[in-house]
């Protein structure tokens, strides 16, 4: 029988930030203030798919100041099809291997105090930016809302359990903070990104890397939910890409248990919506982040 434990990819398993004194962030008065960087390989069509998404959504005040595209090892290289948009779009290649790699790469070329972090299978709404100012409160981080692209059965499931939204902690009653940050959606305060060091890019893979720079933050100040700030996720191709995801972020949960000394080994669970198909999905999905895990080292 399974054993009822709600969790995605990692839930909350101990870490607790230390007591160093609390740093509090700038507020952002305007859109300009915010750069985003998107790290890619191997998907022209995906950053095809959110520059026309955002273009399309985002209007004149709601602009950042510019977009940051680090293409890391794609073959062949990604492109720029258009050169006519209204802000900076610019194009950077890193060869140092992984998305911790090339979202550092691009945090160095920003020219704004703010990073906004989103990947190249997401697509863009039209609060993606604006719903990160209903909740400034000197926050050095904010995890943004990620909501599935797809209405299949697996892109649904991935939207009922949250895979890509932090875990809730409790620390005060009826007010929830993130566990950690997720990069598909997160605002994050380039003082204290620089702070911590960054992403740490010994994790090569896209898978744990966020979540270690969450823990990281949120020693030095304190992280907020952004849930109206919407991307939606493209999960990709049916039950391939679901196991080769599943199996990174087993690998990512053995990496970040070392690196804090946690109990990250994945538990069966419960679906949250309790269909068949759903818990067929959970099996799955435990059974390969299991197997990822164990592969790990």
């Amino acid at each position: 029988m399974l054993n009822v434990v709600y969790m995605t990819m990692i839930s909350r398993l101990g870490f607790t930030p230390s007591h160093r004194p609390k740093i509090k962030s700038n507020f952002i008065c305007s859109a300009q203030e915010i750069s985003i960087v998107i790290p890619v390989k191997d998907n022209q069509r995906g950053i095809n798919a959110f520059l026309k998404g955002f273009f399309h959504t985002h209007t004149a005040e709601r602009l950042p100041k510019e977009i940051i595209i680090v293409d890391n090892n794609s073959n062949p290289r990604i492109e720029l099809n258009h050169v006519d948009f209204p802000i900076p779009v610019r194009l950077f290649e890193c060869k140092k291997i992984g998305p911790s790699s090339a979202r550092n790469f691009g945090v160095k070329q920003v020219q704004t105090d703010w990073v906004l972090f989103t990947d190249s299978d997401c697509i863009p709404t039209e609060s993606f930016i604006s719903g990160y100012f209903k909740v400034q409160n000197g926050s050095v981080g904010y995890a943004g809302n990620v909501k599935a692209y797809g209405n299949d059965v697996i892109s649904r499931y991935y939207e009922q359990q949250e895979i890509l939204m932090p875990p809730k902690v409790y620390e005060q009653p009826n007010n929830p903070r993130p566990d950690y940050l997720i990069t598909a959606n997160c605002l994050v305060w380039r003082e204290a990104f620089e702070e911590v060091g960054g992403f740490n890019e010994q994790i090569k893979i896209a898978g744990g890397e966020d979540i270690d720079l969450g823990f990281k933050l949120l020693n030095i100040g304190q992280l907020t939910y952004a849930f109206d700030s919407v991307v939606r996720h493209n999960f990709g191709n049916g039950l391939r890409d679901f196991r080769e995801r599943f199996m990174r972020y087993g690998k990512g949960n053995r990496i970040v248990g070392e690196l804090y000394k946690l109990d990250l080994k994945p538990k069966p669970f419960m679906p949250q919506k309790r269909t068949p198909i759903n818990f067929v999905l959970a099996i799955l999905q435990h059974h390969w982040m299991l197997k990822g895990y164990l592969k790990a080292y």
